[in-house]
């Protein structure tokens, strides 16, 4: 007997194992893609970092002492990094003389001692400062269920 085509038990076995492959394989993809906007929320939060230190250094609004003279502000998701002069309050919400600015992946969390990043503040001398409602500690980057990484102002 000539007969073309599968049987039912053929068709059950592979759709048993394709069921298994997106069970076990969409976890993984789901981590890797967590992993690469984890990865690129610390690089990009790296790049903030440094350009307000900078901008810091270069002190162009004339900041004494310990007063901050840059500042790298988290709004919604994206980073925002605006120069200060002297006496001017920190305002990360101003939506003019923004210096340099990025979007964050949507699936990232900036965290310092698990409460939401707000801001980093820069003295003229490139140190990180308090003020206001910015932070002078690590910084944890998160992605989804991805292990914390670390961001130091050093």
């Amino acid at each position: 007997m000539n007969s073309r085509g599968f049987t039912l038990i053929e068709l059950m076995i592979t759709i048993t194992l394709f069921a298994l492959l997106l069970v076990v394989g969409v976890p993984l993809t789901q981590s890797w893609t967590n992993s690469a906007y984890q990865r690129d929320a610390a690089g990009l939060l790296k790049q903030g970092l440094s350009r307000a230190k900078s901008i810091a250094l270069r002190n162009q609004g004339a900041v004494q002492d310990t007063a901050p003279a840059a500042v790298l502000c988290v709004s919604g998701q994206s980073l925002k990094l605006l120069s200060l002069t002297p006496g001017q309050t920190i305002d990360c919400t101003v939506t003019t003389q923004i210096l340099w600015s990025t979007p964050l992946p949507t699936a990232a969390v900036l965290q310092v001692a698990n409460v939401n990043l707000a801001c980093v503040a820069f003295s003229n001398r490139g140190f990180a400062v308090s003020s206001g409602s910015c932070t002078t500690g690590t910084i944890q980057v998160t992605a989804g269920s991805e292990i914390a990484v670390n961001v130091p102002l050093i």
